[in-house]
C-alpha cells in the first residue's frame, strides 16, 4: 500500500473516530453547551456558557434588562418562536431553479413610483422562491390605477385567452377602495394584477406584503395547478398571507412581527373568541376546510371567510406547518393534496390524524394568538382613526 494511501486511510479513521460536537440546544441553567463564553437569551434570561469542572453548561442565567434586549431578543422572551421559525428560510438558499418567465403589462397612467417598486418586489420574490421551486407558468404582471380595468381586462384575457364577457363588472369599483390586488392561473399560463393610482399606498402595512402574497399563488400553482379545488381556503389564503409577509421581511425580525402583529392582532373584530380555548381555532379551521373553487358555482369559496380573519390570524396556522415541516417540507404537502387531497397529504406529512393535526395547530394558534395580542410594543405605526386603525407608514 502506497503512502499517500496509508495517510488517507489514517486521517479517515481520525475524522470517523471524532466525536461530532452537538448543536447547542435551548440554554437551560447546568444544560450541556459547546462553547465557553457565548451567550444565549431565552425568556429574558441571559445564559452564558461556563466550564465546570471537564464539562461545559449553561450558568444559572441573568434577568438581562428590557432596554439592554434587542426586538428580536425581546419578542423572543414573550414565549413565540415566531422569529425563530421565520429564520429557518433566512439567509435564503441560492437560486436552483431557472427564473420565471415574466411579461409585463403597465398603463400609460399608472404612476412611475408604482410600476418601479413592484417590480423590484418581483425581482426578489422570484428570486427567494427560485430556490425553493421550479415556475414553468409564463406569468404576465398588469398594473394599472383603479380607473383602468379595461386595460387590465384585456390583456388579461388576451394572455390567459379567457374571453371573459364579465370581466368588467367582477371588479370593485366603490370608492372606499385604494388598491386591489389579484391573481389567475389558467392553462399553464398565469397573471397577477394590480389596481393602484396613489404611491403613497406602496408603504401601507396592509398593502406591503401584497406582492408577495399574490406571487406566492404562483408558487401553490407550481406544486399543482389544482390548488383552488383542492386546498382548504384557509391553505391557500393562510399560506400566502404568512409567505408573503415572511419574504416581504426579507428576514429582518422587527420587520417581520410588525406586519405579522397587524394582520394577527390588530386586524380581528373578534378578540374574545380568539382569546378563549383552542376549540375556537379547530373549529374556524373544520369550518374553513372547503375550496375557493366550487364545484359547478362561478361563486368565491373563500367569501364566508374574508372579515374573520383569513388575511389575518390564520397565518399561524401556516407558521405551524412552516415550523414542523420548513418550506420544502410545505410544498411537498401542496405536490402531495393535488395528487391524493388534503386529508391524506396532512396525515402523511405529520404522521398523525387529522382530528390530532388539527388539534396541534389551534393550540399553537391559540398560543401564538395569546401572546401577540400582549405585545403592544411591537405594534407597527399605527393610529386610531374614530374606529378604524390606520397604518400608513409601514412597519
Amino acid at each position: 500500500m502506497n503512502k499517500k494511501l496509508i495517510a488517507f486511510f489514517s486521517i479517515l479513521s481520525l475524522f470517523l473516530s471524532t466525536p461530532l460536537i452537538p448543536v447547542n440546544a435551548a440554554a437551560k441553567a447546568g444544560a450541556k453547551c459547546n462553547k465557553a463564553g457565548i451567550t444565549e437569551v431565552v425568556k429574558g434570561k441571559s445564559y452564558t456558557c461556563v466550564k465546570s469542572g471537564k464539562k461545559l453548561v449553561w450558568d444559572k442565567g441573568n434577568t438581562k434588562p428590557s432596554s439592554s434586549l434587542n426586538f428580536a431578543e425581546k419578542w423572543n422572551a414573550t414565549g413565540s418562536s415566531a422569529i425563530k421559525t421565520m429564520e429557518k428560510a433566512f439567509p435564503n438558499k441560492l437560486s436552483v431553479f431557472p427564473k420565471v418567465e415574466l411579461t409585463w403589462r403597465y398603463s400609460d397612467t399608472v404612476n412611475n413610483k408604482i410600476k418601479e417598486e413592484i417590480t423590484k418586489q418581483y425581482v426578489q420574490n422570484i428570486e427567494f422562491w427560485s430556490a425553493y421551486t421550479k415556475i414553468e407558468a409564463p406569468l404576465q404582471v398588469i398594473i394599472g390605477t383603479l380607473d383602468d380595468i379595461k386595460f387590465i381586462c384585456k390583456w388579461r384575457d388576451s394572455h390567459l385567452q379567457m374571453n371573459a364577457g364579465n370581466c368588467e363588472t367582477s371588479f370593485r369599483t366603490d370608492k372606499q377602495r385604494v388598491w386591489d390586488a389579484h391573481t389567475t392561473q389558467r392553462d399553464g399560463k398565469a397573471t397577477d394584477f394590480y389596481f393602484m393610482t396613489e404611491p403613497s399606498i406602496l408603504t401601507e402595512i396592509d398593502f406591503l406584503p401584497r406582492v408577495a402574497h399574490e406571487f406566492f399563488h404562483n408558487v401553490q400553482n407550481a406544486q399543482t395547478d389544482k390548488y383552488k379545488s383542492s386546498f382548504p381556503c384557509w391553505v391557500e389564503e393562510g399560506g400566502a398571507e404568512y409567505f408573503g409577509i415572511l419574504v416581504t421581511s426579507k428576514g429582518n425580525p422587527e420587520t417581520f412581527i410588525k406586519m405579522r402583529q397587524y394582520a394577527v392582532a390588530f386586524k380581528s373584530n373578534n378578540k374574545t373568541n380568539l382569546l378563549s380555548s383552542k376549540d375556537y381555532w379547530r373549529d374556524y379551521l373544520l369550518s374553513a376546510d372547503v375550496t375557493s373553487v366550487k364545484p359547478n358555482s362561478d361563486s368565491w369559496g373563500c367569501a364566508a371567510f374574508q372579515n374573520t380573519g383569513l388575511y389575518g390570524n390564520i397565518l399561524l396556522a401556516t407558521e405551524y406547518l412552516h415550523q414542523q415541516l420548513g418550506i420544502a417540507g410545505v410544498l411537498a404537502l401542496y405536490r402531495d393534496t393535488g395528487t391524493m387531497g388534503w386529508d391524506k397529504a396532512i396525515e402523511k406529512a405529520l404522521k398523525k390524524s387529522k382530528a390530532a393535526i388539527y388539534d396541534d395547530i389551534a393550540s399553537y394558534m391559540l398560543t401564538e394568538y395569546q401572546i401577540a395580542a400582549k405585545q403592544e410594543w411591537a405594534r407597527p405605526n399605527c393610529s386610531m382613526q374614530g374606529r378604524a386603525l390606520l397604518c400608513t407608514s409601514g412597519p
